[in-house]
């Protein structure tokens, strides 16, 4: 039984290296305008190129977006604002404004996507997800 699951493991990663893998398509898509997003706030928007992501304001004027799904069990993070971290709402998990796991039980940080600001725009690059 445990040399079937150890043969299983072992022919996935095997296969990853000899099959080839499909580059996975990003685009770079405005976010908005840097006045909708005020120092300090978040916005939480829902099918961006089929993702779901959050995008905050940090207090220094830098703007971060990461997933708003939390890798534990898919529930959705949110901004604290009076934490100042990311929270999410089912297990009490909690991620700084990296998206580092503080504490609880998500077992890996949370998905970040690069942002671009230019001028007033703020534009961020996701991958393209299909239902």
């Amino acid at each position: 039984c445990i040399t079937n699951v150890l043969t299983a493991y072992t022919t996935r990663y095997v296969l990853r290296f000899l099959v080839p893998h499909e580059e996975e398509r990003r685009e770079e898509v405005l976010l908005g305008s840097l006045g909708r997003l005020p120092i300090g706030s978040s916005r939480i928007l829902k099918g961006v190129l089929g993702n779901d992501i959050v995008a905050v304001r940090l207090a220094d004027g830098q703007v971060r977006v990461f997933s708003s799904v939390c890798p534990h069990l898919g529930c959705r993070v949110e901004w604290d604002t009076v934490a100042g971290n990311f929270l999410c709402p089912c297990h009490l998990g909690r991620f700084d404004a990296s998206g580092r796991v503080l504490s609880g039980p998500p077992p890996s940080p949370l998905e970040p996507f690069r942002v671009r600001v230019d001028g007033d725009n703020v534009y961020v690059t996701v991958p393209v997800r299909t239902a």
